[in-house]
């Protein structure tokens, strides 16, 4: 044995470790050799003291210390079989007084539980009687890892022993036997003892080793809590017993020890060990309890324990179950309870953190949503809570420290309901609390809101929605300066001009966003999608509804009007294909559509130097105008996109692919051509003038000769006349051979003129193109003749700029002139291979 208060180093104590377990391994298998020979019970239980002597060492850590109880306590079993077995009840009872003369207390306080065990297991024991004799010696072992370890083994041995039954007072055998009642009290006054000691070793050595002895306590927590484990595995007991006997005294053992690591660790076995409905029937006992604890324990994590169980049990069990395991029990006072608990805490700790005082609200919150779906009214009157606490701490430096807690509460009606827009039937506490918070936070929350919706496709269709959800998201609507970036800081950047704005080269605003605003107004532009009413009109109404507040973002309306413009023409097309817009009546409402639209555009044009997304959605909705026979708002749209084009388009690049644009839409606005040419006239007249004043001559040949097809427009139509199967006939809209004719000799004098030859001819290749189209579509001035003498001229061409090289054919090898006579020669290959099908290109030279 190592001698007392010996501090051994950590080397020594894993040697003295090995010296006791090869001792006891030697001692019980002596004991068992013994065992098994007549007459040696005697000496066998002198190992037994022997090998049990090992455990009276207190150099060991608790971890150590408990190898030493395993293989002790698979010795004692061996010894408790064989007493089992082989010896007749009377000698039992003399058996027991016998070891209690061992001449150390250790071993003879475990061979005394070894066959006291034995003896209670026989029919007719005074069990009663033993229990409590074993219970009053275990009281001479003091040393707190020792006493633990020795009233740890009198649980285990005594667990499948102890009385199950309540007995009648009068009845005799209760004084012997004992009942329930007296194991309930053998159970708590272990754990009472094992506590005492649990906490005593808190204090023992240096206090330099004070973490050491928080750590070693964590290793034996399991072996007092063991003691509410055989508490709550008793049957027989119900929940008013529970909250009458057993609660209150446990309850008292653990508000007295007055020490955290013991009050965290019970509550929490507590809470875990008993059933639900315990906890449920006694919530006002334990909240009082928690309110006389220590100062420096954790309310929030016994408390959002209980909770969490609580919640976990509602979600368990089926709603008949359910009911019925609360038929003594009201249901509704549930949160009540929980709320006159936090006006406790209001008026006894009214310096609890804000950390915790706002986990408590999101539990309690988490709770009344498991067990109160429908009762908006508890929830309002948290976040009631919320803003009394939040203006208390409003003016203190740790706000910061608080603000990822008050985020989880309000996330918690987000992600607790199943139907992420019932959060919407809240009150304005909600969305004061909301309010209260930093611009960052209430930005993230409504992301995550949005996000919900997104994720589960959930649709807004009356205007209380709509206005309840917008007043959350103006944090993200709103221009917010900590997220905007100086152009000059922006200057070569990967996030510069051109990934934020396309190639619009005049940019009017000092600052551009971030990288992060532009990625939040693309998903609230995605979000606009989910606002939806099966009634056209009424969606468009709610549209206007979300106009009032997306305008708040000044600049950043070009990333969702245009959405919202999509939108919006979307219904118009829905109407169109339903056939509601026939009446006057009818386009006068639609008409408003257009205005809305337009109204959108101007304000995209006036508060963002955006002139290409501007003339696009212009273009965009002349299109449908026209689809829809509104000629008039078709033309309207198609003046504003002349306007934008001369006033804000300079870059020469964008203006070619602009006009090119208002081309393709113009030929495609059928309608305006058969119900109001002169219009169109107009229009195209104008398109292709622009098309004659570019500035570089490849893009002015180019927009001249495709403007040519704005003066030859075919439109195709079903061909009812066949019934075996649908074909299509082409009808002329407008043909005007002259002006077609006036816009390709236009584009062949700009070609002619550009000096780079590969160039020129390439031009005059794609006039030639467009020359075979109108031929193929009967215009008579584009004839043979016509084609003859472009074909005439190319080759001329090719000829000439070969002698000029000094290549054959007028090509070489690898050059640009090469490529553009390939193309000659595909061109030249498809008007043979259309002397098959036309007899009229059989006219055609091609030499």
């Amino acid at each position: 044995m190592v001698a007392k208060n010996t501090v051994l180093t950590s080397d020594e104590q894993l040697k003295q470790l090995d010296n006791s377990l090869v001792v006891i391994r030697q001692q019980i298998a002596a004991m068992k050799k013994c065992l098994d020979t007549k007459n040696g019970f005697m000496i066998a239980l002198k190992h037994a003291s022997t090998f049990l002597g090992e455990l009276r060492t207190n150099v060991l850590t608790p971890k150590q210390y408990y190898e030493l109880y395993i293989m002790v306590y698979d010795g004692l079993e061996y010894l408790s079989t064989f007493l089992k077995d082989n010896h007749p009840n009377n000698h039992l009872a003399d058996l027991y007084e016998l070891v209690q003369y061992a001449g150390n207390i250790i071993p003879r306080l475990y061979l005394m539980i070894t066959v006291g065990t034995v003896y209670m297991s026989i029919p007719d024991a005074p069990v009663k009687e033993i229990m409590n004799d074993m219970m009053e010696m275990s009281r001479g072992v003091q040393h707190p890892i020792r006493g633990l370890f020795l009233r740890y083994y009198l649980s285990q041995r005594t667990k499948d022993l102890l009385p199950t039954e309540f007995h009648d007072n009068n009845n005799n055998t209760t004084s012997l036997t004992g009942d329930l009642t007296d194991s309930i009290h053998f159970i708590t006054t272990n754990f009472v003892e094992m506590n005492k000691l649990w906490v005593r070793l808190q204090h023992q050595g240096h206090s330099s080793e004070r973490m050491k002895r928080i750590n070693e306590r964590k290793e034996l927590q399991i072996l007092v809590g063991s003691n509410l484990v055989r508490l709550s595995q008793l049957e027989n007991i119900d929940k008013i017993y529970y909250k009458t006997k057993i609660l209150p005294t446990l309850l008292e053992q653990i508000i007295q020890c007055r020490d955290v690591i013991a009050q965290e660790y019970l509550l929490d076995v507590i809470i875990q060990v008993f059933p639900d409905e315990f906890h449920l029937s006694s919530l006002d006992d334990f909240f009082n309890a928690t309110l006389s604890l220590n100062e420096e324990v954790s309310l929030k994590k016994v408390l959002m324990t209980l909770i969490n169980r609580l919640i976990d049990y509602k979600q368990r069990e089926s709603t008949g179950d359910f009911e019925k395991n609360f038929k003594n029990l009201t249901l509704e006072n549930v949160f009540d309870r929980f709320i006159e608990f936090i006006n406790k805490i209001n008026e006894l700790k009214p310096d609890l953190s804000s950390e915790d005082y706002s986990s408590i609200l999101e539990g309690i919150c988490k709770l009344s949503i498991a067990y109160y779906p429908n009762n908006y009214d508890n929830i309002n009157c948290i976040y009631k809570y919320a803003i009394d606490k939040f203006n208390e701490v409003e003016n203190n430096d740790n706000n910061l420290k608080i603000e990822r807690h008050w985020k989880l509460l309000l996330l918690v009606p987000i992600d607790g309901y199943d139907d992420i827009k019932l959060f919407l039937k809240l009150d304005e506490n909600y969305l004061k609390f909301f309010n209260l918070q930093k611009t960052s936070l209430k930005r993230t929350i409504s992301l995550e809101i949005i996000d919900k919706f997104i994720e589960n496709e959930v649709k807004l269709d009356n205007c209380e929605e709509v206005e309840k959800i917008f007043e959350i998201l103006k944090s993200i609507i709103l221009i917010q300066d900590d997220l905007t970036i100086k152009k000059m800081g922006l200057k070569g950047s990967k996030y510069g001009e051109s990934a934020l704005f396309g190639s619009d080269s005049a940019i009017a605003e000092d600052t551009i966003d971030s990288i992060e605003i532009v990625l939040q107004q693309e998903k609230l532009a995605k979000f606009l999608h989910l606002i939806s009413n099966k009634n056209p009109y009424k969606c468009f109404e709610l549209l206007c509804q979300v106009k009032k507040y997306l305008q708040l973002g000044k600049s950043k309306i070009k990333y969702t009007y245009p959405t919202l413009i999509s939108i919006v023409l979307k219904l118009i097309r829905k109407l169109n294909l339903i056939h509601k817009i026939e009446t006057k009546q009818q386009k006068i409402k639609v008409s408003n559509f257009f205005k809305f639209i337009s109204l959108l555009i101007n304000e995209i044009n006036e508060l963002s130097n955006q002139p290409s997304l501007t003339l696009n959605l212009n273009l965009i909705t002349a299109q449908l105008a026209d689809e829809i026979k509104l000629i008039d708002i078709s033309y309207d749209f198609f003046i504003e996109s002349f306007m934008l084009y001369e006033q804000s388009i300079i870059d020469s690049r964008l203006q070619y692919q602009t006009l090119i644009t208002i081309i393709s839409k113009l030929i495609e606005s059928k309608n305006m051509i058969e119900l109001n040419i002169d219009n169109f006239n107009q229009l195209i007249t104008k398109a292709t003038l622009y098309g004659s004043k570019l500035l570089k001559k490849t893009d002015q040949c180019r927009a001249v000769f495709l403007a040519s097809h704005l003066w030859w427009i075919i439109k195709e139509v079903d061909d009812d006349s066949t019934t075996t199967m649908t074909t299509m006939t082409q009808i002329s809209l407008k043909k005007d051979e002259k002006r077609v004719l006036e816009c390709l000799q236009k584009a062949l004098r700009v070609a002619d003129n550009i000096l780079d030859v590969s160039v020129s001819l390439e031009l005059f290749i794609e006039i030639l193109n467009q020359s075979v189209y109108y031929f193929i579509h009967g215009n008579d001035i584009i004839n043979v003749k016509y084609l003859n003498g472009l074909i005439e001229l190319i080759s001329n061409n090719f000829k000439t700029a070969g002698e000029e090289s000094g290549t054959s054919s007028g090509t070489g090898t690898g050059t640009p002139l090469e490529v553009t006579y390939k193309h000659f020669d595909r061109t030249i290959n498809y008007i043979k291979e259309q002397r098959g099908i036309d007899e009229r290109f059989q006219q055609i030279k091609l030499s």
